[in-house]
């Protein structure tokens, strides 16, 4: 008996679905917006159980909130959202990055300096989303890399709400070079196999965040104390 190869489909409530973060992504569909069964099922051409399969996949994403007799609204990220987001990625990154050390050979690194150079690839167009799509691929194939099932359950799960989180950056960098610069101090800091070094280049790569985004640590240095 001949081999056949099957290309496995994706249902096409999964595939509206991605569609629609993909929509949010490029900032098509905004933070707080309604959405209308009835408009999305007119948009793709499908029906409106469809949509509502599709929403409910995003709902569990977090990416979508449904409220009672209101209807179905694109999340909004908090200030608090957004500060969990940056206390997960630091625990989970850091102690990824150094597991997934010994286990670095040379067609991780090659791999590694691939992803890299799409980046510097996409400098030049000054395209962020594509950036933040091959964030995700070099910090996922580092944790991957790490071995430890349950870090690379658990980092999967974040997929979408880091994703999303990626969103609020572009405004915070001082240039697609920049962003970029970045993950090449990270491969380096890889290379090096040195894991103070690592530990250090990941915590200052998602704290820098934290200082631009929130100015967590500089508004609890200057907050003054409230008198009563």
């Amino acid at each position: 008996m001949g081999t056949e190869s099957f290309i496995v489909q994706k249902p096409l409530s999964e595939l509206i679905a991605d569609q629609l973060k993909r929509k949010i992504w490029n900032k098509e569909i905004h933070f707080g917006e309604r959405l209308l069964e009835s408009e999305l099922a007119e948009t793709f051409d499908v029906s409106r159980s469809t949509i509502r399969e599709a929403l409910r996949i995003l709902e569990i994403e977090e990416l979508v909130v449904s409220k009672a007799r209101k209807g179905t609204y694109v999340a909004s990220f908090t200030e608090k959202d957004l500060t969990e987001i940056i206390e997960l990625r630091t625990l989970i990154e850091a102690r990824a990055f150094i597991q997934a050390i010994p286990r670095l050979q040379k067609k991780n690194i090659q791999e590694l300096k691939r992803i890299t150079e799409k980046m510097k690839a996409k400098v030049a167009e000054g395209n962020w989303n594509d950036l933040f799509d091959l964030d995700m691929q070099f910090h996922s194939y580092v944790v991957n890399l790490s071995d430890n099932s349950r870090i690379i359950k658990i980092y999967d799960s974040l997929q979408v709400q880091i994703r999303t989180f990626l969103m609020h950056l572009d405004q915070f960098y001082s240039s697609h070079q920049s962003f970029y610069d970045e993950h090449t101090q990270l491969l380096d800091a890889l290379i090096s196999k040195d894991v103070q070094i690592v530990k250090k280049r990941v915590e200052n790569h998602i704290e820098y965040v934290e200082e631009k985004l929130l100015g967590v640590k500089e508004q609890r240095r200057k907050s003054p104390v409230s008198k009563v």
